[in-house]
């Protein structure tokens, strides 16, 4: 079993990030270490201004701790930071780890701005942050952010993977996450110097926490050996299922995250394919 190390923030309510993550990754047959970036009595979309616990003085002593413990991870996802002085942190940690494979989804903001609270310097620190990933997941908007390219809704893909490649180490990749072409929406990725896309048909409606839950599905599938193109694939189509049994719920409000039963029983099948 392995141990993948997954850093984001905590929702009590809402159904995101490492309350989606966790139980994907152990679906998986891992051994996750959940570490909150931040603890929040919901998410902030349509709940209202959440109840936030500052944890900038613990998270330091967790990494002390896990030094002295000599704890060793394998694998590590990192989602939502939150502060510049993390971002920091978790460069200073990552880079001494031993890692297999380091997952970031450089969480930055959507829709072509910044989510509230970040800045500059935080993208700067984010800049950092990828540079020792051997994947990064940013949507358009992050990927515009990180290359400080000004935002398109459909930008011009060739140009803008080229950029985020050239922040990251050779060999690692960009995947750009929230693409949309025609009915479609899904990752466009470069291979051979030629732009990749996969994609599912766009469904109906706003969902929470989609990105935080492909992100665990993706680096998932790629701690456990299987290849890029497979692995993007197959989290697309997993969570368009999952979206879909999310609607088939006739759920009243939109606010909670996506129905993950059925992507569980996806996931657990894997082994019998």
């Amino acid at each position: 079993m392995s141990a993948m190390l997954v850093a984001e923030d905590l929702s009590a309510v809402g159904g995101i990030s490492l309350s989606a993550a966790v139980p994907v990754l152990t679906a998986m047959d891992y051994q996750v270490a959940a570490l909150p970036t931040s603890l929040l009595s919901t998410h902030t979309s349509g709940y209202g201004t959440p109840a936030i616990v500052d944890l900038s003085v613990w998270l330091p002593q967790v990494f002390k701790h896990w030094t002295t413990a000599q704890l060793d991870f394998q694998q590590a996802l990192i989602g939502y930071v939150g502060s510049v002085a993390l971002c920091q942190l978790l460069t200073d940690y990552l880079t001494k780890q031993s890692l297999e494979l380091l997952v970031v989804d450089p969480v930055l903001g959507d829709l072509g701005r910044l989510y509230d609270g970040f800045d500059a310097a935080y993208v700067a620190a984010m800049r950092q942050l990828i540079k020792p990933a051997d994947v990064i997941l940013p949507n358009v908007t992050e990927a515009c952010l990180l290359t400080g390219t000004p935002y398109q809704s459909q930008p011009e893909l060739m140009t803008l993977l080229q950029q985020l490649q050239q922040q990251l180490k050779p060999g690692a990749q960009a995947i750009i996450t929230d693409v949309t072409q025609d009915d479609q929406i899904g990752c466009a990725w470069l291979a051979n110097g030629q732009v990749q896309f996969s994609g599912q048909r766009r469904l109906p409606g706003h969902y929470n926490g989609t990105g935080d839950t492909l992100a665990a599905v993706l680096v998932g599938l790629l701690g456990r050996g299987y290849p890029l193109e497979r692995s993007i694939r197959l989290a697309n189509q997993m969570l368009n299922q999952a979206v879909a049994a999310t609607l088939a719920q006739h759920r009243t409000s939109e606010r909670q995250g996506i129905a993950l039963s059925g992507l569980l029983r996806e996931i657990l099948a894997l082994d019998q394919a």
